[in-house]
């Protein structure tokens, strides 16, 4: 897949899904910005992306999304907007897991500290930057989602919470999109995969029956193609998403 002159925002992209979205896109052409709070990491991820293509560029963006303002949002448009005519598309992949307690027992700084990376980030930074978004010819807004955005299960507190709303906020989006904008808007379940988080959430499980973050690929390049363009539906959970990938 052709991703040459395509200019994708990465959140959390100094480790696990974000990382390994950012290497691979980079080899398909793309221009990369990397959004993430540590410098040091930052700069060791972008020294790995392909640079071979002509006229491709990266961008490093160091940012604490649970201090994220729209002042500092602006100053993220203002930055990719001097670097960048259009920008295809972001990926919102940057979350944290916060703490597992009851909600009784749970910390309202640490509370806040989540819902703040996971849920108000994404919220501004999409209405910050959709106006750099309209420029680009195809492009894409992509939230993740996580199986504890549909349930609620005891002792996930603010992160089960962060990801109904974030789902929510996808729908949104998506809606009042749909007949605005040619922005596409989807929501994504990668499912269980080997990732810090998930290890952190579930010590006890044997990361070799996870998928690695790499399987999760060709998921995503299906949003950034001409086929998900025809979409009707904006959720999609990773065990249906692949089939269809794998089928056409």
């Amino acid at each position: 897949m052709d991703l040459s002159n395509r200019t994708i925002l990465i959140t959390g992209a100094t480790d696990g899904i974000g990382k390994v979205l950012a290497l691979e896109f980079s080899k398909l052409g793309s221009n990369i910005i990397l959004l993430g709070r540590d410098s040091s990491k930052l700069d060791k991820v972008y020294d790995q992306l392909d640079h071979s293509f002509e006229s491709q560029k990266h961008l490093i963006l160091q940012a604490d999304l649970a201090l994220l303002s729209n002042e500092s949002a602006h100053e993220i448009l203002r930055a990719i907007t001097e670097e960048f005519h259009s920008l295809d598309g972001i990926i919102h992949n940057a979350a944290i897991l916060g703490t597992m307690t009851t909600l009784e027992d749970y910390e309202l700084s640490r509370w806040d500290e989540v819902l703040n990376i996971n849920l108000r980030a994404p919220f501004l930074l999409t209405k910050t930057l959709k106006k750099i978004l309209e420029n680009a010819a195809m492009p894409r807004i992509i939230f993740t989602s996580s199986g504890v955005a549909n349930i609620g299960r005891a002792f996930w507190g603010a992160y089960s919470v962060s990801k109904f709303g974030l789902k929510g906020l996808a729908e949104i989006f998506a809606n009042e999109l749909e007949t605005t904008s040619s922005i596409k808007v989807f929501n994504f379940d990668p499912g269980a995969t080997q990732t810090k988080m998930r290890a952190s959430a579930r010590p006890a499980e044997d990361p070799n029956s996870l998928k690695t973050p790499n399987e999760l690929l060709d998921c995503y390049l299906w949003f950034f193609s001409e086929e998900s363009s025809d979409s009707e539906d904006s959720y999609f959970e990773y065990a249906d998403l692949s089939k269809k990938v794998t089928s056409t």
